[in-house]
């Protein structure tokens, strides 16, 4: 078949992968959909498919491509709970943006404009599908799919696809709101709440407000970067949640890894690079995360360097909480500065783990990952104790 006059292609053989739909529908006989959601790896284990699915598709945005359908059958990924590796299906989906292609798209899943046949596929119809899966799979809850469409007659489904109905949490117009569902700020950063509202209130009419694949990753990673894990059932939340919301124990004592920019014309000797928030100036935030003594925080390259270095997920310094402080690791095989709070101190981080000392209220221990004559990122550390503290 692939002789000529035939033209076709191969494909690598995926196993051990399921479609995304795994993560969004609980199977028929579940009795309860927290325990469900947990088995499936919970909150972290989505927010990082659903980021690196962003990701590939925004690498595909970037050629001039768009991925046509994305949809809960086209994205596959790792059976195992654990496991994060995603792939994207049905290539032959594949389109130049400029090419006025017919419209194509899975019944649930395509933006507003192709069902009203005002537009083809464009980065933005891929950025609307992919939101839809996003919503879904966090909350369990189609965003357009609320009670009164639920229950309603079935023009109504039609029209809320359409983009003529309210997404079930407008702020503005409850009229669609849904009984069912996780509750959002149980798995919805505000940062992501922000994102699924311009996806999907003023995004319905105006496809340019809407918050590209990239946009998504850089939110989902974020999101995924905050979550910890319950010491008790063993379900991720976000830190800045008093208590677990899946067993309401009470949150442990964590380490907060915020990442900001060192900029060497700061200050005699540089410094965090600010800038202005309101009448004041605030630290330029680059990426955050937190470390329970539940499982270690492994800072990649993403986080690290920024997401235009090599391989995201590529380990760079292990981080470690213990009942004497935090434990670092290179991983890379490189070496890193690490400075006390007031700069006094300086040590090295290499192959050989090292630990370090943290007093809660006592300031942040800096590392930083590039020349202190460059701009770079640098990561803080500082103690959080626990409400069980």
């Amino acid at each position: 078949m692939l002789r000529p006059p035939h033209t076709g292609y191969v494909m690598e053989l995926l196993v051990h992968m399921v479609p995304i739909k795994t993560l969004m529908v609980p199977k028929k006989g579940e009795t309860s959909s927290v325990e469900w959601y947990q088995r499936g790896g919970g909150l972290r284990k989505r927010l990082l498919v659903l980021a690196r699915a962003a990701h590939v598709i925004s690498q595909l945005h970037g050629k001039g491509l768009v991925y046509s359908d994305p949809s809960p059958a086209n994205i596959f990924i790792s059976k195992d709970p654990d496991a994060e590796e995603v792939w994207l299906i049905d290539t032959d989906n594949l389109q130049y943006d400029s090419s006025p292609f017919d419209a194509v798209f899975t019944p649930g899943y395509g933006a507003p404009e192709l069902l009203r046949n005002t537009s083809g596929v464009t980065t933005l119809t891929d950025a609307f599908s992919f939101a839809v899966i996003a919503f879904q799979a966090l909350s369990l809850a189609h965003p357009f799919i609320g009670d009164m469409v639920n229950d309603g007659e079935p023009d109504l489904e039609e029209q809320a696809f359409a983009g003529k109905l309210p997404w079930i949490d407008d702020p503005e117009d409850d009229s669609n709101r849904a009984t069912f569902g996780i509750p959002r700020q149980w798995v919805l950063s505000p940062r992501l709440m922000d994102a699924f509202y311009l996806a999907f209130g003023p995004g319905r009419s105006d496809p340019t407000v809407r918050p590209g694949a990239s946009e998504w990753a850089d939110r989902l990673y974020g999101a995924a970067d905050a979550t910890i894990e319950c010491p008790a059932c063993s379900g991720s939340f976000y830190f800045t949640q008093p208590q677990c919301p899946w067993c309401e124990r009470a949150r442990p004592s964590i380490v907060t890894a915020p990442f900001h920019l060192w900029d060497p014309k700061c200050g005699p000797t540089g410094g965090i690079l600010e800038k202005p928030k309101g009448e004041t100036m605030r630290p330029v935030l680059a990426g955050h995360g937190a470390v329970s003594d539940c499982r270690s925080f492994i800072i990649n390259r993403r986080l690290a360097f920024g997401q235009s270095s090599g391989p995201l997920s590529e380990p760079v310094v292990s981080v470690t909480l213990s009942s004497q402080g935090i434990k670092l690791k290179s991983l890379d095989g490189n070496v890193y500065p690490l400075f006390s709070p007031t700069g006094s101190q300086k040590t090295e981080i290499g192959d050989r783990e090292k630990t370090i000392r943290l007093e809660e209220g006592q300031g942040s221990w800096r590392l930083h990952f590039g020349p202190n004559d460059a701009l770079h990122r640098v990561v803080s550390f500082e103690l959080r104790k626990g409400r069980d503290a």
